[in-house]
C-alpha cells in the first residue's frame, strides 16, 4: 500500500482558511474547470493535496506555507487583494512570474512551489479516487483512462476494441468493496 492513508482517515487541518482559499485558486488555475469537465477544484485537488500534507507529504507543509504567503504577498503588492480575491487573469499573471522564479521579498523559491503545486494537483486530478482527488472518476474520464485492471487479456489489447471503463479504485477492486 502507497505511504498515502485513504482519503477521510483523519480530519486535522493543515491550512488556515486562507491558505486553503489561496491553494484552491492556484489548483483552479492550473487545471480549470471548462466543456470538457471539472477542474482540480470539482475533483478534490485542494483536498487531495491537504490529505497528503497531513500524511506521506508532510515534511512538505512548510514549503506550502512559505510559496503561499509569498504568492499572496505579491498579490497584495501589485493589487492590494490577496491573491484568492484577484480575478482569473491576474492570478495567471502572477502564476507565470511564479513559474519563471520571480523574487518575492526574500522569498527565492517561487518556481520550485509552483512545480509542487502542479505536480499535486495532477496527482490529484489522475491519482486513484482512493487517496481524495479524482472525485466521480472525472479526471480518468477526462483523458480517457478505462480504471485499474488485474489483468489485460488479448482480446482487450486490440486497438479496434472499445475498453468497458471500470470506475474502481485500488481499494475497491483489491477487496471486493464498491
Amino acid at each position: 500500500m502507497s505511504a498515502l492513508r485513504f482519503a477521510g482517515t483523519t480530519n486535522a487541518e493543515v491550512f488556515t482558511p486562507n491558505e486553503r482559499h489561496c491553494l484552491e485558486a492556484i489548483v483552479s488555475r492550473i487545471i480549470p474547470a471548462d466543456t470538457n469537465g471539472p477542474g482540480a477544484v470539482e475533483v478534490g485537488c485542494a483536498l487531495y493535496i491537504e490529505s497528503a500534507l497531513r500524511d506521506a507529504y508532510r515534511s512538505q507543509k512548510s514549503a506550502y506555507s512559505a510559496g503561499l504567503a509569498a504568492l499572496d504577498s505579491r498579490a497584495i503588492e501589485r493589487t492590494g487583494k490577496l491573491f484568492a480575491a484577484l480575478d482569473i487573469n491576474e492570478q495567471d499573471r502572477i502564476l507565470s512570474e511564479f513559474e519563471l522564479n520571480t523574487r518575492v521579498g526574500e522569498y527565492q523559491d517561487s518556481a520550485a512551489f509552483f512545480e509542487l503545486v502542479r505536480r499535486h494537483t495532477l496527482e490529484g486530478m489522475f491519482g486513484d479516487p482512493l487517496y481524495g482527488g479524482n472525485a466521480n472518476f472525472a479526471g480518468w474520464d477526462l483523458i480517457g483512462y478505462p480504471g485499474l485492471r488485474m489483468y489485460v487479456t488479448p482480446e482487450l489489447q486490440r486497438m479496434d476494441v472499445a475498453i468497458h471503463r471500470l470506475r474502481l479504485s485500488a481499494k475497491q477492486l483489491m477487496h471486493g468493496s464498491r
